[in-house]
């Protein structure tokens, strides 16, 4: 759902998008923090409670320096243990500057408190990622002592991972995934086995993997990469406002994300970023050079919209324009 009323400003420079994962103790948030890490194609930085747990691969650390890892991919790995302001600031002062920051909140913690922090100079909430047991989610959320953390986390959400489909069976998981659908309907269900994402769905990046014969994990990516495909529309004139706010609002749940530079008739000097994730989306004012045209890209799963589809959403009112 769109939250502006009016377009909001961007900085001059770029901010750091923000992912919050989250998700119930033993959900699998820590491997899923390993893959984004074993598998970024952008300088990352993850933020992490215990480096023990992440067990990162040794092949991929670079050089330690106290609670900070810098791995030969470039990303970072940052330990918590002197709280989220003291790590923040070792992040915003790193040069290269990173362009995502990863933040893994801990079983317990409410994703949307941690989510605030994206709200914060320099930074921007991308997503927020809940990482969901298939096999205990449900006797989890009944649970007298944890059913409210569980389902607090849930409605958290702009993104559901559905984690270990493939230790339950066809049935049980769309069993689940119909009753998450009912309990958090705003948010995008992914299933996943070993917490295998693609980072399409996760970041909104779309690019191409390498595969490596007889791995597993990469198997897993390849499978992954699979379920998605991506749609683009371009135009060289500008496009009404209100043309946007119905697109955003008519894309099918089988959309994740939406990501573009445009150019609207109401202002058509000012570029604009439009950025959604589920059915959250919002529109930027984008300070930096941009090149003449509006691009919107739009990932999802097999067969959620075509190329004209969009193309007819967006194109309301363009043609009254020209004759105008």
């Amino acid at each position: 759902m769109s939250d502006p009323d009016s377009v909001q400003s961007d900085s001059v420079q770029p901010d750091i998008a923000v992912t919050v994962i989250g998700g119930y103790l033993g959900a699998g948030k820590t491997t899923l923090v390993n893959h984004i890490l074993r598998t970024a194609d952008e300088r990352i930085a993850v933020l992490v409670n215990d480096f023990g747990d992440i067990n990162i691969d040794e092949e991929l650390i670079a050089s330690q320096d106290g609670d900070t890892i810098s791995l030969a991919n470039g990303c970072i790995c940052c330990s918590l243990v002197d709280g989220f302001s003291a790590a923040l600031a070792t992040i915003t002062a790193l040069d290269p500057i990173p362009e995502r920051l990863v933040i893994e909140s801990s079983g317990v913690a409410d994703p949307a408190t941690v989510a605030a922090y994206g709200h914060g100079p320099g930074l921007t909430l991308d997503a927020t990622v809940v990482v969901v047991d298939a096999e205990t989610i449900r006797k989890k959320s009944t649970d007298v002592y944890v059913g409210d953390t569980v389902i607090g986390q849930l409605g958290s959400g702009d993104i559901l991972v559905l984690n270990k489909t493939d230790l339950v069976g066809v049935e049980s998981a769309a069993a689940t995934r119909e009753w998450l659908a009912e309990l958090a309907p705003k948010a995008v269900i992914v299933e996943a086995a070993n917490a295998v994402v693609a980072p399409a769905l996760l970041f909104g990046v779309v690019t191409p993997q390498p595969v490596v014969e007889h791995d597993h994990g990469a198997e897993d990516h390849q499978h992954a990469e699979s379920l998605f495909e991506s749609w683009t529309w371009t135009s060289d004139e500008p496009v009404e406002r209100a043309a946007v706010d119905a697109a955003m609002d008519a894309l099918p749940d089988e959309v994740v994300r939406a990501k573009g530079v445009m150019y609207l008739t109401e202002d058509p000097a000012q570029p604009v970023v439009l950025q959604r994730v589920g059915k959250r989306w919002t529109l930027r004012r984008f300070q930096q050079p941009s090149a003449p045209g509006s691009r919107l890209v739009v990932i999802g799963f097999h067969g959620a919209t075509s190329d004209a589809a969009l193309g007819e959403m967006l194109s309301v009112g363009q043609d009254r324009n020209q004759e105008v």
